[in-house]
Parts: structure tokens; C-alpha cells; sequence
């Protein structure tokens, strides 16, 4: 029973489901997954069973051998250990190649064995080592059965699952997130994995391969793009497919509680090839370095060293992949391209300080190139176990010039394709990753805004007086206010006593003159009002104070009738002048009215102008200010939206998932159902 199979998905997996999540109790659910891996294991048959408790029971007592042991006896009681788990894991490995064993035997594999013999190699190791061996054999039988790592791993070591056995919570972000990627892994294995393969068939028979003499034909039965495509399709598939199980194995474990680790990080974005198996089967690549090349010295030996404790973990590599001698040939591939890698190490430093965008550009660009050309050539030697075979295919590459470039039924099943290459070239980058980096940077976001909202509605420590309460918002005694009234009805009274003698007195009325020549009273009023204020001076200036001033005041009227009467016969003399002048100043005056009326004219034209240039700007005004209305409305409703993701980021994120794990589910089933919908789509486009 595989992960993409109707029986697993609409039958096993929703009744461990059910049956896993019936009771809160830890025992229970470890119970039940335990009950469920055993079951999981039986379709594979009796003997997968079997061979696994043999495996699981030899792996518990030498790891706490290995812990009571002293350490004289202790690397004794390993290498014995370390023997009883790679000596079966090779037999069966090797089996068919071995010519006295019966039909039956050979080649013949217990499921999953390559996987839980690296497991427990690795347990034992860390018993080795000094960690804590341990005790209850169901926890560790647990380790061992555990269905979602069996067939394609990751290979799991037992203390990235040992406290998750006795300690884990149920959480809905999880259960989303491993629902999402279980879904998401069926259906790429469904839809992409599964069709590659079956592109990369029909457009290049592998049968055809076989043939010895078709480097002699004049003229093969395919093209040159056949075999590209071939290539390229088998290139995408095995990543896919792989990768694929991977998501499913974690999404079950997260949907149980259990963190697995990652296998795959993009392995297709790397632009070298250590840098492509730091990303390609992460666990397969870990377990070799801690616990071969580690053990072996890694970097610390020489250099002479250093490159045979690489050629030992690359043919591990091969052997481990496969029984065939091209996996043994793929596995020294490796070998050659990491070993100039590090020799030309320095000189790769070099490159990446040199300064400049466009070259540094230009440069990633190349080792990315190399890095793909480098792993196409490999998968073809992954791919072809028959070396007639691999000779044919490596020299259809060299472009002879019997081969085609381009055929036509291969150009049509290219075209009919385009769109499944095109999403599987997609899920081959790190699209997923990147989106789930930035949504979880979205996530903490709304969690550290949720945090300041309610720091700031609980105040410091919640400890702060309010405004109301505080002794200092009022100012004012109540005494000043009950006073104030009182200050207030005094001071209306000395006013309105003030204001009645003011008013009577000749001061008063002298400046009531001034006043009113000073706001255009007529020239009558005013002299009479000066005259009768000059009729009081005698009231301002009493003679028993001021004795001179008394005989001025009395000769102002005397000398003002004289004044006049000696005057008359002058102002006639000035008025004829004055009508003289009168005249002159008339014809002036038109003149100047004259010109005063073409500068008026010339303003009122300069008016209008300016008039015109106004409304021309305030036309471009009110279209910046409408633009600038729209601006602000777009970043109005950018940042209500932004403020809405950021204060239902966790909501989203799980219905989101959960969404998208029904949409991938139900095209899966209809995937199962054999209705596919790849040529829909392709007719869409």
C-alpha cells in the first residue's frame, strides 16, 4: 500500500484519523499510531513484518547494552551491532547477483529496509557516543514502525522524535499545515510526478535503447528533441516523485503531532553541486557526514585524507541508491565534480568578492547553468542500468549527424505538454517555501501587533491612574469658584458707577469730538462740538489755579474779529487766482483721466489674462488634487488591508490551508478516478 493509492487515501488514512483523534489521552494516540503502522505494514506482507521486529528488537537491546556497557567493551558490543544491521541490509540488497540462491530470494527486498536500517544505525551510534539509550521498548518500537517514514523517509533519528513520543499538543495551525502538505504531495505526485514519467516514455522508448546496432543505423527512429525531452521529463519526475513522498510522510506526521525533518529545499535553485546535496535528500546527506565522514576526521585531516574519506561516502552513496554498477558509476560522478569543486575553492572565493552587479549576475547565472547540466547528465546515469543501453542515450547527446534535431510527433506531444512542463518546472523552485516564509512573516506581524494592542489597553503593568481620577485635572479650588461670582458683581458695579460720572464730565466730551471727527462727521458738527467743548474750559482751568491762562482764554475772541475783517479784501484777490488755477488744474486733470483710462484698459486686458492663467492652473489644480484623491484612496484601502490580514493572519492562514487541502484532495480523487484534467487546461491556454 503506497501514500497515492484510493485505499490509503479514502480508506486507511481517515480511519486512523477517526480512530487517532477519539480520546485526548496520549496513550491512546500513541496506541492507535502504533496499531496503525503495524496494519500499514502488513499489506506489504507477513515477512515486511517480520524482518521490522527482528530489526526493532536486536536495535532496542544492543542500544541499552551499549548504555549499561563499560567503555572497554563498549565499541565491541557497536561493531557487533553496527554488523547485525549492515550484513542483512547487503544480502538482500546484493541477493540477485548471488547465482546459488533459489528464484525466490532474489532480489527480493523487505519493505522499507534501506530506511529503518540507516534509523537504527544511527541510534545506536548515538548510544555509542553517550546519549541515553532508551528504556520502554513500545516508545522505541513506536520509532521503528512509524508508517509515515517506512518507505521513502526522511531518515529519522530518534531524539528529533523521542520527546514528541511522551509530550506533544494538538494544534489547529498544524493540523491545517500538515493536511495542506499531505494533500499537496498526492497531488503532485498524481498530476506532475506520474505524467512526467509517462512524457518521458513516449517520447523515447527505452526498449529501443537496447539495441547494439543502432550506433551503426543510418537514421534512428527519433530526434534529437525526443532525447532531450526524455531527459528533461525524467529529470523533473525523479524530484517530484521523491519529493512528493516526503510531503506527504511530513504533512501525516505534523497532522499527528510529530515534527519531521526536511528532506528537499529547492535542490534544482543550487549553483553547485555540494551546494545541490546540501538541498537533495538533506537526511540521507546528514546521516553520511555525521556519522561516516565526521567519524572518519572531515576537514580536519589532510587533503590526500580528506578526498579518500569522500570516495568512500560517495560509493556508499551508489551502493546505498542501488545494487547496479551504474549507481556505483553515478555515485563517483559526484565524486569528480565535488573534488574539483574543492580544489578550485579558492579561486570560486575570489569571484564571488569581485564587485560589479552585471557580472556577478552573469556569474550566477553560469554555475546555475553548470550546476544543471552537471545533474542532467547524472540522472542519466541514475536512470539506465543497462549499459548498452547508457552507451546509446550518452551517444545520442554527442548530436551525430544521422540524429534529427526535430520530428514531428514529437513536437506535437511537446506542444500537448507544454503546460504540465511549465507547473512542474514552477514546483520545482522554492515558490512554496518563499510564500511560506513570507506568510509567516505575516504571522508574527499580527501577533506582535495584537501583543501592542493589548500592552497599550492594559497599560504599564495596568497600573496607570486615568484622567478622571488623577488629583491634578481640576485647577481651581472650590473656593475661588464659589468666590468668583461675588468678584464678579463687584467689579459690574464699579463699572456702571464709573461709567456714570465719566460720562458727565467736559474730558469726555473734548475726545467725543476727536472721535467723531475721526469717523467723518460733517465739518459743522464738529466745530460746533470743539466750541462747546472750548466753553468749558473755564470748568477745566478754575482762575484760583491758573491766572495767566485766564487772560489768554479771554483774548481769543477779540483777536479773532479782527483777524477776519482785515482778511476780506485778500481772500478775493486769492480766489480769482484760485478759479485761475481751478481751471488750469481741470484741463490737467482730463489728461491725466485720459491716460488713467488706457492704463485700465491695459490692466483690465493683463486682469483677464491673469483670469485666464488662473483657471488653466486651477483646472490643473483640481486634476492633481483628484489624482492625489485616488493616491490616498489606494493607500487607504491598502492599508485597511493590510490591517485586516494582519489582525486575522492566524484565521486566514488556517482556513486558507484547509481550503487548499480540499481543492488538492478533490483533484486528486479526480485524478484516482481517471479523469484527468491536464488536456483541459492545455485547451484553456
Amino acid at each position: 500500500m503506497q501514500f497515492s493509492q484510493m485505499i490509503f487515501v479514502a480508506g486507511f488514512l481517515p480511519l486512523f484519523l477517526l480512530l487517532y483523534f477519539g480520546k485526548k489521552e496520549l496513550a491512546w494516540k500513541n496506541t492507535v499510531f502504533f496499531l496503525a503502522s503495524c496494519f500499514f505494514l502488513l499489506f506489504q506482507g507477513l515477512l515486511a513484518v517480520a524482518f521490522l521486529c527482528v530489526f526493532t528488537l536486536f536495535a532496542f537491546f544492543m542500544g541499552k547494552a551499549l548504555g549499561q556497557a563499560a567503555e572497554e567493551k563498549k565499541k565491541k558490543i557497536f561493531f557487533l551491532s553496527l554488523a547485525g544491521i549492515i550484513l542483512p541490509l547487503a544480502f538482500f540488497k546484493y541477493s540477485g547477483a548471488l547465482p546459488f540462491l533459489p528464484k525466490m530470494v532474489k532480489g527480493w527486498m523487505p519493505f522499507g529496509i534501506s530506511f529503518y536500517s540507516f534509523r537504527f544505525i544511527a541510534y545506536l551510534y548515538d548510544c555509542y557516543q553517550g546519549k541515553e539509550a532508551e528504556q520502554d521498548i513500545f516508545s522505541f518500537s513506536l520509532f521503528a514502525f512509524a508508517f509515515p517514514v517506512l518507505s521513502q523517509g526522511p531518515i529519522l533519528r530518534y531524539s528529533e522524535m523521542r520527546e514528541e513520543i511522551k509530550n506533544r499538543a494538538f494544534s489547529y495551525e498544524a493540523f491545517s499545515h500538515g493536511l495542506f502538505r499531505f494533500t499537496f504531495g498526492l497531488w503532485k505526485k498524481l498530476a506532475l510526478a506520474d505524467a512526467l514519467g509517462s512524457l518521458s516514455v513516449e517520447v523515447l522508448s527505452l526498449d529501443s535503447l537496447k539495441n547494439a546496432s543502432m550506433l551503426q543505423s543510418s537514421s534512428p527512429s527519433f530526434s534529437f528533441l525526443a532525447v532531450l525531452l526524455s531527459g528533461l521529463s525524467y529529470m523533473l519526475q525523479i524530484f517530484l516523485d521523491f519529493s512528493a513522498y516526503t510531503d506527504m510522510a511530513i504533512g501525516i506526521g505534523e497532522i499527528c503531532g510529530f515534527t519531521l525533518p526536511e528532506n528537499f529545499q529547492a535542490p534544482y535553485s543550487a549553483r553547485s553541486i555540494r551546494d545541490f546535496w546540501r538541498r537533495w535528500h538533506i537526511s540521507l546527506s546528514m546521516f553520511f557526514r555525521d556519522y561516516v565522514y565526521i567519524p572518519l576526521g572531515g576537514n580536519r585531516v589532510p587533503f590526500p585524507l580528506q578526498v579518500r574519506n569522500l570516495l568512500l561516502i560517495w560509493i556508499l552513496t551508489g551502493i546505498w541508491h542501488g545494487s547496479t554498477a551504474n549507481f556505483i558509476l553515478w555515485g563517483l560522478y559526484f565524486f569528480v565534480f565535488i573534488l574539483l569543486e574543492l580544489c578550485c575553492k579558492k579561486l570560486w572565493k575570489r569571484i564571488h568578492k569581485s564587485e560589479g552587479e552585471i557580472f556577478s549576475f552573469v556569474l550566477r547565472c553560469l554555475q546555475h547553468v553548470y550546476t544543471l547540466v552537471v545533474l542532467y547528465f547524472s540522472w542519466i546515469l541514475f536512470r539506465f542500468s543497462d549499459f548498452q543501453s547508457l552507451k546509446n542515450i550518452l551517444w545520442l547527446h554527442t548530436l551525430p549527424k544521422s540524429l534529427a534535431l526535430l520530428d514531428g510527433k514529437t513536437l506535437l506531444i511537446a506542444k500537448s505538454n507544454i503546460f504540465l512542463l511549465l507547473v512542474a518546472i514552477l514546483f520545482s523552485g522554492n515558490l512554496l517555501s518563499s510564500l511560506e516564509e513570507e506568510w509567516q512573516k505575516l504571522l508574527f506581524r499580527g501577533k506582535s501587533r495584537l501583543a501592542r494592542k493589548k500592552r497599550a489597553s492594559l497599560g504599564f503593568y495596568g497600573m496607570e491612574d486615568s484622567e478622571e481620577d488623577s488629583p491634578e485635572a481640576g485647577t481651581d479650588s472650590p473656593e475661588a469658584r464659589t468666590n468668583s461670582p461675588e468678584a464678579r458683581t463687584n467689579s459690574t458695579e464699579v463699572g456702571t458707577d464709573s461709567t456714570k460720572t465719566v460720562v458727565n464730565t467736559p474730558e469726555v466730551a473734548a475726545i467725543d469730538a476727536g472721535e467723531a471727527a475721526l469717523k467723518g462727521v460733517p465739518e459743522a458738527t464738529i466745530e460746533e462740538s470743539i466750541f462747546a467743548a472750548s466753553s468749558d474750559r473755564k470748568d477745566l482751568f478754575p482762575e484760583e489755579k491758573y491766572p495767566m491762562l485766564k487772560l489768554s482764554l479771554d483774548g481769543e475772541d477779540d483777536s479773532r474779529f479782527e483777524e477776519t475783517s482785515g482778511e476780506t479784501e485778500v481772500q478775493k484777490e486769492e480766489a480769482v487766482s484760485f478759479a485761475e488755477e481751478e481751471e488750469a488744474d481741470a484741463k490737467a486733470e482730463a489728461g491725466v483721466e485720459s491716460e488713467v483710462k488706457a492704463e485700465a484698459k491695459i490692466e483690465s486686458e493683463e486682469l483677464l489674462r491673469e483670469e485666464k492663467m488662473e483657471a488653466e492652473l486651477s483646472q490643473e489644480n483640481q486634476e492633481d488634487l483628484l489624482r492625489h484623491e485616488k493616491i490616498l484612496r489606494r493607500i487607504q484601502r491598502r492599508t485597511k488591508l493590510n490591517i485586516f490580514f494582519l489582525d486575522h493572519a492566524e484565521q486566514l492562514y488556517f482556513w486558507g490551508k484547509l481550503l487548499a487541502a480540499i481543492a488538492f484532495l478533490l483533484l486528486s480523487f479526480a485524478l484516482m478516478a481517471g479523469q484527468s484534467y491536464m488536456p483541459f487546461l492545455y485547451n484553456q491556454f
